[in-house]
């Protein structure tokens, strides 16, 4: 009973922090409940998947609005679910990457609540681009699969970084889940991702890719973000999850251009 008791802890504390679910039970703070919560980060994206996926399909099927409005629809309720949590971070670090300053400098930047030119810019291309590849997917496709697999793949994202990441700074939210790096909560994500990876190889085998590409951004999003800051933050993990949904609307938009799927 109280294994089940901190699992469900662990679990309501990463939706807590994670999306804007109405959870006002006082969990508290410790190394084991940050654990756990890093472990429930793909049920996070699974449940927002699983909510994109069914309105897309009641949108598609069963009324007439065009695939511009229901993409918009799409992306705002993703940010609803959020609280735009994540978009922050990305702009704060392009405003850091883009200073073009020493690494102090940049953490310094990072700190700031105020967003430069390049964060504004950065995050116009961000989702702009975002937009398009998801707009033309629905256009080529009415399968609902991908909205249900890339958020759940993007919080894998997120707690890849958490896990084999180096940490930037020694305080700090992302330096707080430090105690997560541990065997246990490594092979919880391997778990997540073997169960995910058979269930959608069953629904089709082209989705494999998504998974592959999903592993390839993590690699090379963890060496960027080491060459710029010398590790990670929280707004370099909120970046890399930002980013990395973008990345693969696009692959699966290319994917999608050369009949591969």
């Amino acid at each position: 009973m109280e294994m089940i008791k901190n699992l469900s802890k662990g679990a309501l504390l990463a939706f807590q922090l994670l999306t804007t679910i109405p959870i006002s039970l006082q969990l508290g703070w410790n190394e084991r409940l940050a654990r756990l919560s890093v472990c429930f980060y793909p049920l996070t994206g699974l449940l927002l998947g699983c909510l994109l996926g069914g309105q897309a399909f009641l949108l598609l099927n069963y009324t007439s609005l065009s695939s511009f409005i229901i993409t918009a629809w799409l992306m705002t309720f993703t940010c609803i679910y959020s609280g735009a949590l994540h978009l922050d971070g990305w702009a704060d670090f392009s405003d850091a990457v883009f200073s073009r300053q020493s690494i102090e400098r940049k953490l310094e930047i990072m700190k700031d609540s105020r967003v430069g030119a390049f964060g504004v810019i950065s995050l116009l291309l961000l989702l702009g681009w975002r937009f398009l590849f998801i707009y033309e997917i629905l256009e080529a496709t009415l399968n609902v699969y991908w909205l249900i697999l890339i958020p759940f793949l993007t919080r894998i994202i997120m707690g890849g970084q958490i896990l084999i990441g180096s940490f930037a700074r020694n305080d700090g939210m992302a330096a707080a889940l430090k105690p997560a790096q541990t065997l246990a909560v490594k092979f919880a994500f391997i778990g997540w991702i073997a169960a995910a990876l058979i269930v959608f190889l069953i629904l089709d085998f082209t989705l494999a890719w998504l998974f592959l590409f999903a592993f390839l951004f993590i690699v090379v999003w963890l060496r960027f973000c080491y060459r710029q800051i010398k590790g990670i933050t929280g707004d370099t993990i909120g970046a890399g999850t930002e980013g990395s949904e973008t990345f693969l609307w696009a692959v699966l938009f290319v994917l999608y251009s050369f009949g591969m799927v």
